[in-house]
């Protein structure tokens, strides 16, 4: 095979199995996998982003909505260009999970008062949440992130025990992110009990995993859309493809067409159905 650039810069030989096995958890059926490595030996891309040029080239044009799945990474990065978009993402999440969830709230410490990016309940679970979100690729959330949200969650935990004055209630802090955790960020959560949600982490239970399970994809992975479309659809609630059918009325407010609205809609469910 050939060395490809990873987004972070490092080199490293194409891993045809680990290709293919994203290809395969993005819905596409053999044909259109076979089509795909074949030019891939062909061309012998020198880069991440070039082999996921030649995947959306061919996919957009035999399979739009495999397509859209595979750019769930992308996705997730055009989420920005701030960290708010994907606070409202990651709450809208987790409320599809089953939790209730309150966003950008000033939550009163034992010491002082923190800004907390989501709270979320669920049962006699009570979590603190902080997004990390980066919009270059190859960044990672690394130890002092770890730290730092410890420090500030032991604050609102004793301010919280004091209030509730429940020993059955559970409080916990989770760290999100649309990227990775460096493996000290990883061995301090693990000592700590922080729960770590990444691109790819934890194992077979990921932030990738579970939009895929779940079909929680983001609207900024369908590749038919703009830039700016995505950021208007987001600052408007639109935020999950699987919503696109229940914001029709949205849709009509920002001066899309009937057609394009219709079309807009069905490329989000196509997405949600494979």
């Amino acid at each position: 095979m050939f060395s490809i650039r990873k987004s972070s810069g490092e080199k490293q030989r194409f891993d045809l199995h680990k290709f293919r096995r994203s290809l395969l958890n993005a819905g596409a059926p053999e044909k259109n996998i076979a089509t795909i490595i074949r030019r891939i030996k062909k061309d012998k891309p020198t880069s991440t982003r070039l082999i996921h040029e030649i995947v959306t080239e061919v996919l957009q044009k035999e399979n739009p909505a495999v397509a859209d799945r595979y750019n769930l990474k992308r996705g997730l990065m055009e989420l920005g260009p701030d960290g708010y978009p994907f606070e409202q993402f990651v709450a809208q999440l987790f409320s599809k999970l089953g939790y209730t969830t309150k966003t950008n709230r000033v939550i009163p410490g034992m010491c002082v008062d923190h800004e907390v990016d989501v709270i979320a309940h669920k049962k006699n679970h009570h979590y603190m949440m902080e997004c990390k979100f980066h919009n270059r690729r190859g960044m990672k959330s690394d130890v002092k992130v770890t730290l730092y949200v410890q420090a500030r969650f032991e604050d609102i935990r004793d301010q919280w025990k004091q209030k509730e004055n429940s020993e059955h209630t559970v409080h916990q802090a989770w760290i999100v992110t649309n990227t990775q955790f460096t493996s000290e960020a990883i061995k301090y959560a693990l000592c700590k009990n922080i729960k770590l949600l990444g691109w790819g982490y934890p194992a077979h239970a990921s932030l990738a995993d579970l939009i895929q399970k779940h079909s929680l994809y983001p609207i900024t992975t369908l590749t038919s859309l703009s830039k700016y479309q995505k950021r208007t659809f987001i600052k408007n609630g639109l935020v999950l493809c699987k919503d696109a059918k229940d914001h029709k009325k949205t849709l009509e407010k920002l001066g899309l067409k009937p057609n394009e609205i219709k079309k807009i809609i069905a490329q989000a469910q196509a997405v949600c159905k494979l």
